[in-house]
């Protein structure tokens, strides 16, 4: 059963401990090789105890005294030849490939090739040791060094042994990324190879030395904390793990070079032409130890081939990579030019519309076709925008009409999408440009969604030959910015038109309440004034006809001239007085209306002959006119009492007269459907001296005139309002000083009979 990989570092440290340790002959003779004062029949009777190191160190000495032409057939001529460090670095190897079974056995589909790690980590070894060799000025011993630069990754090992499929993992991410392997194991892990490796290195007792370069070999020469031991040494194992990474000499698992090898040597004073030669005996020196330490059989051609073979490799990714970023790049920059156009299309109040028709000239600098066409679904999905592009200006136009219904249903069908930027255009969208995009056009039509907050706002409509989901694969990020931005715009030109419209609403509304403020006031002021006035009328009546009756009486018995004569004025000013408040009645208490289907235009005519004469107009002065013949609104009828509508438009008559009399102007009866379907108005226009707004507010007030004193008791447009009041419409006048007075008059619309 396969162990679950922990999180914590602290259990992921803990389970090293179940790796086995170094053999007890092993740490015996590092002990010994260490100590100043060994000798070496110390380090002989311990190299007897265990056959396969004395096999090892006769095999290691034996090729090592080729070039002297020596045989070494025993211990005590091959351990002063080898010398005590470099016996501590052949038993120290031995002891940790057998640890972890050298190559792992062979695992052909694993990410983490355990064979090819440890061609690494000799490489590694080999190129400290060479560079410990040739600065003698730090004094570090080149076995030393080779043994710091072997183990320097010992913890990625340890890890792939602990967790064998979660380090898989790690590996391959790493390597697909062709990033440090070092980033995935702090990831998934909780802690990276260098603490792992530092962790079993004090488990194992190895010195200080090999402790410090396998925990901080990363770390830059001026980043290292003043308690380090072995700074040099750090730095020697930190360029030649970069000079074996360089050189594609096995596998490490990181792929990112933070600074390359010239840059390290100089920072340890190595030169530039000594650091070639390393480079040169490198994959001679790595077949060289692979042999002696039984890793695999390798020749310097072999390793050269196969360093050739990974940088090769490497250089492939890296034009592929190339090629990708390039194809991005002039991707990304098509976009941005794109949307660069369509913001200078565009006004900052720009109406959706408007911004349909810069959508589809952006999009077609975007997908690179000729003519484009772009659609964009106004707020609630009642209306669509729809704009065609054309490389011929001519060509080019934009209409919005209602969303038709199979593309609503599709709209509604949709859910908040993802996947491809790109879908084969669906009929209902490709039905918007039907008239420009027929059979005889080649390609096969293509649609751009255009998303905003998850549902589709509008939409790029194309025609293309080619497979669009291939051609666009490389560029769906930057397709999908450049789409969202459009989104965006979309979204917001109909808020601004929803913002707009709220704000027409509401000032529209505002308008209407304050009418509908003022008619309230004016109703009630009417009604108060009415009730006033009906009392005083009761109240004036008795004392009047007393007068009047008191009067003739006194008329009678009476035969002087004069004192009849004014007896006669006190009658007649009482009748006077009586018709007043007679008026006054009418006024307070009008006879309720007789409803009755009016026929609107034989009772504008009536009541237009029957001013004529009475207002001293001449036929060309007030004229009526009804909707054009033909026009849809036939026959109009209202329902009223005729009477008493017919009196209303006589006083509105009157007003106009009165207006026009100074200037010879005319008087237009005009009438026609209203916007409500259940109403018509009526208009009485007069091209007069028209009225001031102080007087215009005012010319539904009982008592109140404009006209020259004696000519009007100011009742005949309160009792006009209160006669329209009653028959259930309105009644409201516009007016401008210097150009004229238009009364509107609504009333409820009756059927024929």
């Amino acid at each position: 059963m396969a162990k679950a990989v922990e999180t914590s570092p602290d259990l992921v440290l803990s389970h090293l401990d179940s790796l086995p340790t170094l053999p007890a002959v092993a740490l015996r003779l590092l002990q010994v090789t260490a100590w100043e004062d060994s000798d070496a029949r110390d380090v002989i009777r311990l190299l007897r105890t265990d056959q396969s190191l004395t096999a090892k160190i006769l095999s290691v000495a034996g090729s090592a005294a080729i070039a002297a032409r020596e045989p070494v057939t025993t211990l005590e001529k091959a351990v002063p030849l080898i010398g005590f460090a470099g016996v501590r670095s052949i038993v120290l190897a031995n002891a940790v490939f057998d640890c972890f079974a050298r190559g792992g056995g062979v695992h052909p589909q694993r990410a983490f090739d355990r064979l090819e790690f440890w061609k690494h980590a000799l490489a590694v070894g080999c190129a400290a040791r060479r560079l410990a060799g040739r600065l003698a000025r730090l004094k570090i011993d080149p076995e030393d060094a080779f043994v710091a630069g072997l183990l320097h990754d010992l913890g990625k090992v340890a890890l792939d042994a602990v967790f064998p499929k979660a380090y898989d993992r790690i590996a391959a991410r790493a390597n697909q990324s062709r990033g440090d392997i070092a980033d995935g194991e702090r990831e998934i892990l909780g802690v990276d190879h260098t603490v792992a490796g530092r962790r079993l290195a004090e488990r194992w007792r190895l010195p200080r030395e090999l402790q410090e370069a396998i925990w901080l070999h990363h770390l830059a020469g001026d980043a290292l904390p003043d308690s380090v031991a072995h700074p040099a040494l750090i730095g020697i194992v930190q360029l030649a793990d970069t000079l074996a990474r360089e050189q594609r000499i096995g596998y490490s698992g990181n792929h990112l070079f933070y600074e390359l090898s010239p840059r390290l040597a100089e920072r340890l004073g190595f030169p530039v032409e000594p650091l070639a030669a390393v480079v040169a005996a490198l994959a001679t020196d790595v077949a060289g130890q692979a042999a002696l330490l039984e890793l695999d059989a390798e020749t310097p051609q072999s390793v050269y081939v196969k360093a050739m073979g990974r940088a090769n490799a490497e250089l492939g990714r890296l034009n592929a990579d190339l090629s990708t970023s390039n194809r991005r790049l002039a991707a990304g920059a098509r976009y941005f030019r794109a949307s660069t156009e369509f913001e200078r299309r565009l006004t900052d109040w720009a109406d959706p519309a408007a911004v349909v028709t810069a959508l589809a000239g952006a999009a077609a600098l975007a997908v690179q076709r000729p003519r484009v066409g772009a659609f964009g679904v106004r707020e609630k999905a009642t209306t669509v925008d729809v704009s065609w592009y054309d490389d011929d200006p001519a060509a080019a136009w934009t209409t919005t009409h209602s969303l038709p219904a199979e593309l609503a249903a599709w709209l509604g069908a949709q859910r908040e999408r993802s996947g491809t930027a790109v879908v084969s255009a669906p009929s209902p969208v490709r039905s918007l440009f039907s008239a420009v995009m027929g059979p005889a056009n080649p390609g096969s039509p293509w649609l751009l969604p255009i998303l905003h907050r998850g549902v589709i706002a509008g939409g790029i409509v194309y025609l293309s030959e080619t497979d669009e989901l291939a051609r666009l694969a490389d560029e769906t990020e930057e397709l999908r910015s450049f789409l969202a931005s459009l989104g965006l715009a979309l979204g917001r030109a109909n808020a601004q038109a929803a913002a707009q419209r709220l704000s027409e609403d509401l000032a529209q509304t505002n308008r209407r309440l304050q009418q509908v403020q003022t008619e309230l006031l004016r109703s009630r002021t009417l009604a108060m004034i009415a009730e006033m006035a009906s009392g005083a009328g009761h109240e004036l009546n008795g004392p009047l006809a007393v007068i009047s009756g008191r009067a003739q009486l006194l008329s009678a018995g009476i035969q002087e001239p004069d004192a009849r004569r004014a007896l006669q004025t006190i009658i007649d000013k009482a009748h006077e007085c009586s018709g007043i408040v007679s008026e006054l009645m009418d006024f307070a208490r009008p006879r309720p209306p007789q409803f009755g289907t009016v026929d609107l235009h034989a009772m504008l005519s009536d009541v237009r002959g029957e001013s004529l004469e009475p207002r001293g107009l001449a036929p060309s002065r007030l004229r009526l006119e009804a909707p054009a013949p033909g026009a849809p609104c036939g026959a109009l009828f209202v329902l009223a009492d005729r009477e008493q509508i017919k009196t209303v438009f006589h006083e509105l008559i009157a007003n106009a007269a009165d207006a026009v009399a100074e200037n010879d102007g005319t008087i237009v009866l005009r009438y026609q459907p209203a916007l409500q379907e259940d109403t018509l108005e009526v208009l009485v226009e007069d091209n007069g001296c028209g009225m001031p707004p102080a007087v215009l507010q005012r010319a539904f007030d009982p008592f109140f005139s404009h006209r020259a004193a004696g000519r009007s008791r100011g009742l005949g447009l309160p009792r006009a309002y209160r006669i329209v009041e009653a028959h259930g419409g309105r009644v409201w006048l516009e007016s401008h000083p210097g150009e004229g007075t238009t009364a509107h008059v609504l009333l409820r619309r009756a059927r024929p009979t």
